[in-house]
């Protein structure tokens, strides 16, 4: 029913794929509906780099032509029955009856299928017939191509990963943002393996660049990027999120990992509230 796009001005290491996987599996977890987590990369990149989904080598003598992914889902697309029905068949289930990911194009031959903006558009619009929710893992670099801007365009919210780095915030804020071309489009934005130590803090942030939107904060955690390493991202977010449901934090403490992820998968939830179903799926938690 909602689109929600990640993405990142950050060329690299951005932390918006990671964060577009953690919110994924946090609300899966968390809320009851049908999720669907995706990328517009080639396969076993991106968010798919820390799932468990199989990678083979190119000499790997049981390769055989991939049957799900965006590879399946543009041929589809081409003969006209890609459906509600149907498009879950050529996803992957990361997390039963909850969260299926629909994997990149191949990384395989000479010229592998490339997205087109006619693509990403059916798909997105066939994955909100039947899917509650839609994360897009858009990537990171300032330029934008005619792919992104399809799919922001679809986008009900768009989640925007940034670091403490003040180059970089410069670079984003007295600059012109792809972004800006849709300005009715609610931003979200998260510092990424946030210092709260740093003077380079939330409220001094706000205060140079005159930001008033919505700002969020996730510190850095080695069990994360080691969960990441292992492609254990499920099993870590699973007993992240649900272990410390329940804890208090006490006056002055830091807000932890788990507790940014779930605060931030609330506030995704809170701006696509116009689904109705969405708002059940909140309320039903």
């Amino acid at each position: 029913m909602s689109t929600i796009l990640f993405w990142s001005p950050i060329k690299g290491a951005s932390g918006s794929s990671s964060l577009a996987a953690a919110i994924a599996i946090t609300i899966g977890n968390l809320y009851r509906g049908r999720l669907l987590l995706t990328h517009l990369g080639r396969r076993y990149t991106g968010i798919e780099s820390g799932l468990p989904i199989q990678e083979y080598g190119m000499d790997d003598p049981t390769l055989q032509l991939q049957e799900g992914g965006w590879d399946a889902a543009a041929r589809l697309v081409l003969r006209g029955t890609l459906s509600k029905e149907n498009i879950r068949n050529y996803t992957t289930p990361v997390l039963e009856h909850t969260l299926d990911v629909l994997e990149g194009t191949s990384s395989f031959g000479a010229a592998p299928p490339l997205l087109s903006p006619g693509l990403v558009r059916a798909v997105i619009d066939t994955a909100n017939q039947y899917y509650d929710l839609t994360l897009i893992d858009a990537g990171s670099g300032a330029g934008w191509g005619a792919v992104q801007h399809e799919a922001c365009a679809r986008a009900k919210l768009a989640v925007l990963s940034l670091t403490q780095n003040m180059r970089e915030l410069d670079a984003y804020f007295e600059s012109v943002s792809p972004l800006s071309t849709y300005s009715s489009l609610p931003l979200l934005i998260v510092l990424g393996k946030y210092d709260v130590h740093s003077q380079v803090n939330e409220t001094n942030i706000r205060r140079r660049y005159g930001y008033k939107g919505a700002l969020y904060t996730v510190p850095y955690n080695t069990g994360f990027m080691d969960a990441w390493n292992r492609r254990d991202v499920i099993g870590h977010v699973q007993r992240e999120v649900r272990g410390g449901k329940g804890q208090h934090r006490k006056l002055f403490m830091p807000v932890g990992w788990a507790q940014s992820i779930r605060h931030i998968s609330k506030a995704i939830l809170e701006a696509a509230e116009s689904d109705l179903r969405l708002k059940a799926l909140e309320r039903g938690a």
